[in-house]
């Protein structure tokens, strides 16, 4: 896409945020570093082992053409029930981008093929944040239940026409091994995506500890609210601190922020769809429901469970 037909408002309203960035970064060359090397050290340690397969295999069968016999929304759900942000949104923009399915038909899979990781749910966040796996599992099944309500949802508004018919590949026009080849070089693009967002709203969340700005809501429940607003890590880590909340309330607002993603999944996803003609507004609406259904469901089970 020619950049110039963005428009010159939108293009200097770019250059101005990047200017403010760059000159934030000079001001506090401390803070920009600290930033960095925790954002890398996460997606080092914990991002790139967990996706890099699965982007790999994601990529590879679909350059040898083998999604040509599922339907369209059985792939990009499962791989992204399987590996989490942003591999739904990385299926579906290949998909758009490709001709396999249509806008709307994009629409309607980001509406509950946008999802996070089982293991980072059930591990990190409730094992490893909120010690205990109990509490990770209903987030999980909160935030996978939030997710077919959605498609359910948007898939009434926008209609379900492309939903049950087959995917129509392009024919296999490559070898096995220039297809895997292929597969590893843009796995390692798109990872190196993820990890410029990840570090951006690192540097994004912590200056707002620097700035004094969260200081000014008395509530921990809503500081970690903001937090998780442009990172949903550090929003679950700084829900698991809140020492005035409960277990069930943790776990609600969990599957919220987990739900919702954050502004760094949204940029890393809307890096995925480009192309695609999904619009930021749609993406933040969908995910804003997405979020609200799970913390409902989350609410639901926890009254039964604890």
């Amino acid at each position: 896409m020619d950049i110039f037909k963005l428009g010159k408002k939108k293009i200097f309203a770019a250059a101005f945020l990047t200017l403010i960035c760059c000159l934030l970064m000079v001001i506090f060359p401390t803070t920009a570093l600290y930033s960095a090397r925790k954002g890398i050290s996460l997606w080092l340690g914990n991002v790139l082992p967990a996706l890099l397969p699965f982007f790999i295999c994601a990529n590879f069968l679909q350059n040898i053409g083998v999604i040509r016999f599922l339907k369209s929304g059985v792939f990009p759900f499962a791989m992204s029930v399987l590996s989490g942000y942003p591999m739904g949104a990385k299926i579906i923009g290949d998909l758009k981008r490709g001709g396999e399915i249509s806008c709307s038909e994009a629409k309607r899979l980001m509406s509950f093929c946008n999802t996070s990781g089982p293991a980072f749910m059930v591990g990190a966040v409730g094992a490893g944040m909120l010690g205990s796996g109990t509490l990770g599992g209903i987030i999980a099944i909160a935030h996978y239940a939030g997710a077919l309500i959605n498609g359910m949802v948007y898939g009434r508004i926008i209609g379900v026409e492309g939903g049950a018919q087959m995917m129509k590949a392009a024919p296999l026009d490559k070898g096995m091994q220039e297809s895997f080849t292929e597969a590893i070089l843009m796995s390692f693009k798109s990872l190196g995506i993820v990890l410029a967002y990840i570090v951006l709203f690192m540097f994004v969340t912590d200056l707002l500890h620097l700035s004094g700005v969260l200081s000014l809501f008395s509530s921990q429940a809503v500081r970690a609210l903001i937090k998780g607003f442009f990172e949903m890590t550090v929003g679950c880590g700084a829900v698991a601190e809140c020492t005035a909340l409960t277990g069930s309330m943790k776990c609600i607002l969990c599957s919220f922020i987990m739900s919702w993603g954050g502004l760094s999944v949204m940029g890393q996803t809307m890096s995925m769809l480009s192309g695609t003609g999904i619009s930021m507004g749609y993406l933040f609406l969908s995910k804003l429901t997405h979020a609200l259904f799970s913390a409902a469901t989350a609410f639901v089970i926890t009254l039964f469970v604890l």
